[in-house]
């Protein structure tokens, strides 16, 4: 059933004023996460290979840049509680115009793995800071349906990133795509300086910082959907994490091909989240956040079976590969807006621990896929199918 802050009879017949401008502006400062992730992972071949370094060193470039993630969204969601969404927002964009720099000049793995976190660091505000002024201005139905569509938004950067890496590559070397990424990090800057109004409510956390960090953390309104939530989330971080090498090394995709398969699978992550969008004022976000988990759990199982075999081809994972990621559109969304229902005040730092939460668990499962990497896509979709049943099984725990 339906929590009681959610109203089953609202349809969304009428927007909150102003949602689609807003929502625009937003999902063009959110989709700067997406594209950091994404942009260079059909490069991280060429990398490995121009920096002399191994496939394992490459890939650890994504953990690390997890756990900045995580340290930032903390970092940035408190302060946004107390200073305001705009001040913290605009010095994020600019640390994160300074990584990006960092990594385009860097010459070896340790510099780059070095800027990646510096560039993570400063992401972390475009990741946290519009989605608490989501949850600023719309009720907790309209949140999961703004947050559907603002996730058709930054969509756009898994399936735009990997296509434009791997046109960059044609024209020139990895690193103008840390070049391109400090380029839209100061557009963002510049439109987020101009555009973009405070949203803050008048009331206020009484609590700051790890005080109220550990009031959510023990707070079960709060858990039950923050911790099943980020958990089948981190799956996708596996496939981030693992997927350049298991498809364009072992499968021996072209970095432009790989780049069409990275998008196709966005693409059905795009479709999803426009039908939750759609259906979640009629069957309400936890009707559909519990069935989802236990679909992607299925899938999980089914990806990583036929990976154990070993036979099938391309086709055989890349089938339920592309189902697993586009369940996932049915997860965060309405697992964020349930979580945060009770949290108005302090909207800030709850989405910022629901982020960190996020990108500690990508951290975790992109690590692991690094260091069980074998050769074949065993261990990314080991990992992705037992993040998404041990997600249910947590879910289940706590109701």
């Amino acid at each position: 059933m339906p929590p009681a802050s959610f109203n089953a009879d609202s349809r969304f017949a009428e927007k909150p004023p102003r949602m689609s401008k807003l929502l625009v502006l937003l999902g063009s400062i959110s989709i700067l996460t997406p594209f950091s992730l994404d942009l260079y992972l059909p490069a991280l071949p060429s990398i490995a290979v121009d920096l002399h370094a191994g496939a394992g060193s490459v890939q650890a470039t994504l953990p690390v840049f997890f756990v900045g993630l995580a340290v930032s969204q903390l970092f940035f969601g408190s302060i946004a509680d107390h200073l305001g969404r705009r001040p913290p927002l605009l010095c994020g964009l600019a640390l994160l115009v300074t990584g990006s720099v960092g990594c385009a000049l860097a010459q070896n793995i340790t510099a780059l793995t070095a800027w990646r976190l510096v560039q993570a660091l400063g992401v972390g505000s475009a990741s946290v800071i519009p989605r608490a002024i989501v949850r600023d201005r719309f009720d907790v139905a309209h949140t999961a349906r703004a947050l559907s569509l603002l996730g058709l938004i930054t969509g756009l950067g898994p399936i735009l990133a990997p296509q434009v890496g791997g046109l960059v590559l044609l024209m020139g070397t990895w690193r103008l795509e840390f070049w391109l990424l400090a380029l839209l990090g100061s557009a963002s800057l510049v439109a987020a300086s101009y555009a973009l109004s405070e949203s803050i409510p008048d009331e206020r956390p009484s609590a700051l910082g790890p005080r109220l960090w550990l009031q959510l953390l023990t707070d079960r309104r709060y858990l039950r959907y923050a911790l099943p939530a980020n958990l089948v989330q981190s799956s996708v971080f596996a496939y981030i994490s693992g997927a350049p090498f298991v498809f364009i090394d072992v499968m021996k995709l072209t970095p432009q091909q790989f780049a069409w398969m990275f998008g196709a699978n966005a693409i059905g992550l795009m479709i999803c989240g426009r039908i939750n969008a759609h259906i979640v004022g009629r069957l309400g976000p936890e009707f559909i956040f519990r069935r989802a988990m236990m679909a992607t759990a299925a899938l999980g199982l089914v990806l990583f079976a036929v990976a154990a075999s070993g036979r099938g081809g391309f086709w055989a994972l890349a089938i339920p590969q592309f189902l697993f990621i586009s369940a996932l559109a049915f997860n965060f969304s309405n697992g964020f807006a349930l979580g945060l229902a009770p949290f108005g005040a302090s909207a800030g730092t709850a989405s910022a621990l629901f982020g960190t939460l996020q990108f500690l668990m990508a951290g975790a499962a992109g690590a692991a896929v690094s260091a069980f990497y074998d050769g074949s896509p065993r261990a990314m979709t080991g990992v992705m199918g037992g993040a998404a049943v041990l997600a249910v099984a947590l879910y289940r725990s706590m109701n």
